[in-house]
């Protein structure tokens, strides 16, 4: 009995193995069958994505556009710089965190808490994108850096692009800066971009870099590299010689250059001249609106904003008194002072108020109602012709001009039409539209009516109207082209990398007076004697046989008691020096404007500058006729026809 039951058990035993062979061979069956198909059959593809899996695409971030002055000297460059990241998907899973940001933090010198701060920062990012530590890398903190990588993982190298003005602050307020791209900023950049940011791209946040940011801006590239577990990297995908993906690498394209139209040693003359004062200065040429310099003094390196600025130098900057970031050619405006006599003058005798034989006695001061309005020099300047009154720089012949206009809308007109009061409309961006007085506008703005006897001080640049450099030195542009006002324009050209030109920019036309020829005669007359007749308010700064013109201006902040010093007053309180100067005397081909604040005077706080800008720029531009050697021969000369002529006496405004 015992056998046959042992014999039902096996039967029944065999049945179930056949059931679990049959179990076993399906499974092998289909296992070999997905062997096939991975290996054989798709097997190129299934490498494909293994190899992938220990890759990834890094960002190659394209080089912005260059800046060239007017003879293709860089200005504005790229650097190579480094940064250090921590990735923290890596991070966490290396298990070792601690350990890795206390050994990273002894390399780069930031505290572990500020590590950790920026970690926390970003945490609502996804884990697997980078998180920049520290910009700007030293050398040794690279070299350290690398030497450690194995034991640092989720922390990378990477190499970026500084932007660096080779000039270093010179013209910094002009060409502006470049910054990351913030959280707040990144909704609205994307709005108008062509190309999409992402947070932490280089933008242009002022001057040219950012009113030609989509033409400096390049497009970023990117390609693959080899890491291991850890997300350390191996080396470059494309090093091994084998393709990894269809597309294993995309080149970045640099941006497109800038032909600007500054010259370089020009801007270097204005800071020479302008030594430790503040101010600024804008150089045009009259004939064309182009700008040859643009200095705004004390500026700033930009190079300290490209990755990101140190706090500490930012509150530096906006603690300055000097407003270092302020563009003070188009930013801040200023009373012209008697610069403006010129346009008083051009009104009168375009209207037909006055004329080269009107004159008027000035005694110190005239009387106004029951009060006394003063002239600069209390000893009076006595008989004032229109050009001996601008070389003189004479308050009362303008008080006498202003009285005979019947409303200070006619001086405005012939202001407006050259420029004043209103924006130029130059390349640059953040331009301030400044002010110019008319009765409509004070009754708007303070509900009463126009006084005449405010028309004086307009008259001598004292009142209500505000100017900013570049309006004052595209108006004295339209009055030597004759009349014409050109758009200010600091860009020549764009280049693509290669150096072909793409686009150049011609001058644009904003406005046209028809000047007459006995105006402009008169005027500039009056402003020869300026600077080049003995008593002139800027005579002093007179080059023999370097014959240039222009007008000194005084804005005066506080009341000066009578006989003291401008130089003694407390700096803030003291005036502002203002200059319009322009040379050649025939044919001008090169206006300078500038104020120089807490100068005290246009005559020696200002004018100096003016003439280093001027003599640079004539011995350059015509070097057979402004050559040293030529200017001393001519010296000679003058010394022979007994100076230069007509003889006025000494000056001061």
């Amino acid at each position: 009995m015992s056998f046959i039951g042992n014999e039902e058990q096996i039967r029944f035993l065999q049945e179930r193995f056949k059931m679990i062979y049959g179990v076993l061979f399906i499974g092998l069956a289909v296992l070999l069958s997905r062997m096939v198909y991975l290996q054989l059959i798709n097997g190129d593809q299934m490498r494909q994505y293994a190899e992938e899996n220990r890759i990834k695409r890094v960002k190659i971030p394209a080089p912005r556009g260059m800046m060239f002055d007017r003879f293709n000297r860089l200005l504005i460059d790229n650097r190579p710089a480094f940064d250090v990241l921590i990735t923290p998907q890596y991070l966490r899973e290396s298990g070792k965190s601690k350990e890795v940001i206390e050994k990273l933090s002894k390399v780069i010198k930031i505290p572990v808490a500020e590590i950790e701060r920026k970690l926390n920062k970003a945490r609502m990012q996804a884990t697997f994108m980078p998180v920049s530590i520290k910009e700007n890398l030293s050398r040794d903190e690279v070299a350290e850096l690398e030497t450690w990588k194995i034991d640092m993982p989720g922390v990378q190298v990477e190499m970026a692009i500084s932007r660096t003005n080779l000039a270093k602050d010179i013209g910094s307020n002009l060409y502006g800066y470049i910054g990351r791209v913030s959280e707040p900023e990144l909704p609205t950049l994307n709005q108008i971009a062509s190309r999409k940011y992402q947070l932490d791209d280089s933008v242009g946040k002022s001057g040219l870099e950012k009113q030609y940011e989509e033409i400096l801006r390049g497009v970023d590239g990117s390609e693959l590299v080899e890491v291991d577990a850890l997300g350390r990297r191996i080396q470059s995908a494309k090093a091994k010689g084998r393709v990894l993906s269809q597309n294993p690498e995309e080149p970045s394209v640099p941006g497109k250059n800038l032909i600007l139209s500054i010259d370089q040693d020009l801007q270097d003359a204005a800071v020479r001249g302008f030594g430790d004062k503040t101010g600024g200065l804008i150089a045009i040429d009259p004939r064309t609106g182009e700008v040859l310099a643009m200095v705004s003094r004390p500026s700033f390196n930009p190079a300290e904003f490209a990755r990101g600025i140190d706090p500490e130098v930012w509150q530096k900057l906006l603690a300055d008194e000097a407003h270092p970031l302020r563009d003070k050619t188009i930013q801040d405006h200023y009373s012209p002072g008697s610069t403006f006599k010129a346009i008083t003058a051009i009104a009168a005798l375009e209207e037909g108020l006055i004329d080269k034989d009107t004159t008027f006695s000035c005694t110190g001061s005239i009387n106004l109602g029951n009060r006394k309005v003063r002239c600069w020099n209390p000893k009076g300047h006595g008989v004032m012709n229109v050009v001996s009154a601008l070389t003189h720089s004479c308050d009362v012949f303008f008080y006498r001009v202003a009285q005979k206009f019947k409303s200070v809308d006619d001086i405005a007109k012939y202001a407006m039409h050259m420029g004043l009061g209103h924006k130029t409309g130059i390349d640059v961006g953040r331009e301030v539209p400044g002010l110019f007085p008319t009765e409509a506008w004070k009754q708007q703005r303070f509900n009463v009516p126009w006084s005449p006897g405010e028309t004086l001080y307009v008259a001598i640049g004292q009142s209500f109207d505000l100017l900013t450099t570049i309006q004052l030195a595209n108006a004295y542009a339209s009055i030597v082209n004759g009349g014409i006002l050109y758009k200010p324009r600091v860009v020549k050209a764009i280049q693509s990398e290669d150096g072909k030109i793409l686009k150049e920019f011609v001058p644009q036309v904003m406005d046209r007076t028809k000047l007459k020829k006995e105006t402009i005669d008169l005027v500039t007359e009056g402003l020869w004697g300026v600077v080049n007749a003995p008593g002139g308010t800027a005579y002093w700064t007179h080059v023999p046989g370097m014959e240039w013109a222009g007008k000194t201006g005084t804005v005066q902040l506080m009341t000066q008691k009578e006989g003291s010093k401008c130089e003694n007053m407390p700096y803030s309180h003291r005036h502002h020096g203002v200059f319009v100067g322009y040379a050649p005397i025939k044919n001008p081909s090169i206006v300078v404007a500038l104020v120089a604040e807490h100068a005290c005077s246009g005559s020696h706080g200002a004018s100096p500058i003016a003439k280093e800008v001027i003599k640079t720029y004539l011995q350059k531009y015509y070097p057979d006729l402004y050559s040293d050697k030529a200017l001393a021969e001519r010296k000679e000369a003058e010394k022979k026809n007994g100076g230069a002529k007509p003889k006025v006496e000494t000056g001061g405004d």
